[in-house]
């Protein structure tokens, strides 16, 4: 069975204060965003690509019992207690909440930013000490991300390469953030297959590094830099091209690459005057449907 975490807290108590019940949904499939464009005088409407998803929203069930934290029964008093405490999870307002799903306990753990945007009066059985309550959670980015980051690198620019560390992605991935250590000229990089790319031209010389922010839309060069710096002194030379580039620098759409099981992203990065020192690497989080 699926379990989710909100904030760090299990929705599935280790001290059975709550649980999720057979009730809750499995990671919904994002629709399309509706668009039409009709002609006349041609039957039926125009096929579009490329349009975007729609946010999605997901139904968690609990089952409320009397315990404490600790696992006593405390009856009608624990009830209430724990039914104050998942309002006060689920109702925050001034930021986003982190929901995170796995499906089986053998499975990645993924990620997503989420709302409560309803939520159902709960059904109380009080001389039982137990209650269920619904709530629907909305997920305004469509996308569930990894937990964490992963870093790819790549010493030698000019051909094709599979970024392994995307791997299973099943959702574009928009937000990358590269770091290039020189010397390397008029480098341009590109998902090989859909041929969105972004460039950096001129010379980054030997002993410099360049950090391109792609879910940022910023750039940096210095002798030294961090992958969360803030400074931008570079955005200014980025230009970028290929689908998506009215809206974004970059993005790596994952395709079939041997069989529907096994999703990959393949780049391509080119520039010229490299040397050993020449050193190409990305940080980025897995996106899925």
């Amino acid at each position: 069975m699926a379990t989710y975490t909100v904030d760090g807290v299990p929705l599935d108590h280790p001290a059975g204060c709550w649980k999720l019940l057979a009730a809750t949904q499995v990671r919904p499939l994002p629709g399309a965003r509706a668009a039409s464009v009709v002609i006349p005088g041609r039957p039926g409407e125009l096929p579009l690509v490329g349009a975007d998803v729609e946010a999605t929203t997901i139904g968690l069930t609990l089952g409320i019992t009397g315990a404490s934290p600790t696992g006593i029964d405390q009856g009608a008093a624990g009830l209430d207690a724990n039914l104050a405490a998942l309002y006060g999870l689920f109702g925050v307002r001034h930021r986003m909440l982190e929901l995170r799903y796995r499906p089986a306990p053998t499975v990645a753990e993924v990620a997503a930013e989420a709302t409560v945007t309803a939520a159902s009066e709960p059904q109380m059985w009080v001389g039982a000490a137990r209650a269920r309550l619904a709530v629907i959670a909305r997920i305004p980015g469509a996308f569930w991300r990894d937990v964490a980051a992963r870093v790819w690198s790549t010493p030698e620019p000019g051909f094709p390469e599979r970024v392994t560390t995307l791997d299973g992605s099943t959702a574009p991935v928009s937000d990358t953030v590269w770091r290039i250590t020189g010397p390397i000229s008029d480098l341009r990089i590109a998902d090989s297959l859909t041929d969105s790319w972004v460039s950096y031209p001129g010379t980054l010389d030997a002993g410099r590094q360049l950090r391109i922010h792609c879910g940022r839309l910023d750039a940096h060069e210095a002798a030294s830099i961090a992958w969360d710096g803030t400074s931008a002194g570079a955005t200014g030379r980025i230009t970028n091209g290929g689908p998506g580039s009215a809206r974004g620098w970059l993005t790596f759409t994952p395709v079939p690459v041997t069989s529907a099981h096994d999703r990959g992203v393949q780049v391509l990065i080119g520039g010229t005057g490299t040397s050993s020192a020449t050193l190409i690497e990305m940080r980025a989080r897995r996106a899925f449907l």
